[in-house]
């Protein structure tokens, strides 16, 4: 597992557990989550792509 991986990953573990939390009718926090999730995976696919190319 790439070191930006190890990083992120309890974080993004963290979000899916609240995001499971949460009651299904409560829409716009668990989209809120689900932002979050999305932009840290993001993050680590960009941070992976520029190390291939250090």
């Amino acid at each position: 597992m790439s070191p930006v991986r190890e990083h992120y990953n309890p974080v993004i573990t963290k979000l899916l557990r609240e995001h499971d939390r949460l009651p299904h009718d409560m829409v716009q926090e668990r989209k809120s989550f689900q932002r979050q999730i999305l932009f840290l995976m993001n993050t680590i696919k960009l941070e992976e792509f520029e190390q291939s190319f250090a």
